[in-house]
């Protein structure tokens, strides 16, 4: 069985038992050495003419048992004149489902690599202050005049994207037209693929000696983790074989059996019952529960890697507006 990730609130660190009260602690202090490392702000004075937005910590003890504090700025209290381009591009799941057909067929090397803090190393070009963090005030009064891109700044995403552009292309890769967030370079016969999808990158190509100077040329210039030979990607296991290539999402399924109380039910054969339509679910008590909410997470499984669903969920998303308990029942049989 997956658990859900757990979530804290800064607060309740003080009511836990000793150790766990540790364990926040070390990563918090991972997180705020990371400020330090990336020099993401500076303490000033705030000026009379300005506000500072606030930020807040993120803790989650992941499903591995690791403690992960993440300090957010609250970017929804930015007024539209302390930013201007937002739009940052990932790589689209048709593209990355062709680059794994390609890599199959051409019996590439693929290696996945997760860029640690990557929203840390964008530029800050706007002028923007914020409160100290809750547990690391000094009690001055300064604010911290940010830098670099915090993750919670609705610029963070575009600014690392721009760096990570600028970067990649300084060193011979060219953006494809087609899908921004695909990187090609090719040194006489040798030709490496690099795809992104916010912070996490694939690699692929014929050398493997080229695809470490690749690797080597990013590590000196960002903090990342080692580079694996691929298994999971974006929380999609594949595998490939001598002839196939294998998607699956069973964590995914998993975690949302547990959620909607699916995981002690019988199995069923086929997503949906032969023949039916919207029409077959319309009748009967309306049900008041998270039905769009399911609905878009089964959409996302059957975009990624089970389209034999599509049909079924497709079918009954048209009932979001007035949906049924038939239609409650019928949405959880496709799990």
């Amino acid at each position: 069985m997956v658990s859900q990730e757990e979530i804290l609130k800064f607060d309740d660190i003080s009511t836990l038992p000793h150790s766990e009260q540790q364990n926040w602690k070390a990563a918090l202090e991972e997180e705020m050495e990371s400020m330090k490392e990336n020099d993401v702000w500076d303490l000033e004075e705030l000026p009379m003419d300005r506000k500072a937005i606030s930020c807040r910590w993120v803790l989650r003890k992941k499903r591995d048992g690791k403690y992960k504090a993440r300090l957010v700025a609250r970017g929804f209290m930015q007024k539209g004149v302390d930013y201007f381009e937002t739009f940052s591009p990932v790589i689209s799941m048709p593209a990355l489902h062709l680059l794994l057909i390609i890599m199959l067929n051409e019996n590439f090397n693929v290696f996945v690599l997760d860029v640690k803090t990557a929203f840390l190393n964008g530029e800050l070009n706007e002028t923007i202050y914020m409160d100290q963090p809750k547990g690391y005030d000094d009690n001055t009064g300064r604010k911290c005049k940010l830098k670099k891109s915090l993750y919670g700044l609705k610029q963070a995403p575009r600014q690392w994207y721009q760096k990570f552009l600028n970067f990649v292309n300084k060193f011979g890769f060219k953006q494809l037209n087609s899908e921004s967030c695909i990187f090609i370079r090719q040194v006489n016969s040798k030709k490496i693929f690099m795809a992104l999808y916010v912070d996490d990158l694939l690699l692929r190509g014929s050398d493997v000696q080229e695809i470490n100077v690749i690797v080597d040329m990013l590590y000196k210039e960002f903090k990342m983790s080692k580079s694996e030979k691929i298994s999971e990607f974006l929380g999609i296991r594949i595998e490939f074989t001598s002839d196939n290539l294998f998607l699956d999402q069973e964590s995914y399924i998993l975690r949302l059996s547990k959620k909607y109380k699916m995981l002690d039910c019988n199995p069923s054969s086929i997503p949906i019952e032969t023949k039916a339509t919207a029409a077959t679910f319309e009748k009967g008590n309306h049900f008041n529960g998270p039905y769009r909410e399911l609905v878009g997470c089964l959409l996302y499984l059957a975009y990624v890697s089970r389209p034999d669903i599509l049909f079924a969920v497709n079918c009954l998303s048209q009932l979001q507006e007035h949906p049924t308990d038939a239609a409650w029942c019928a949405l959880k049989k496709i799990l």
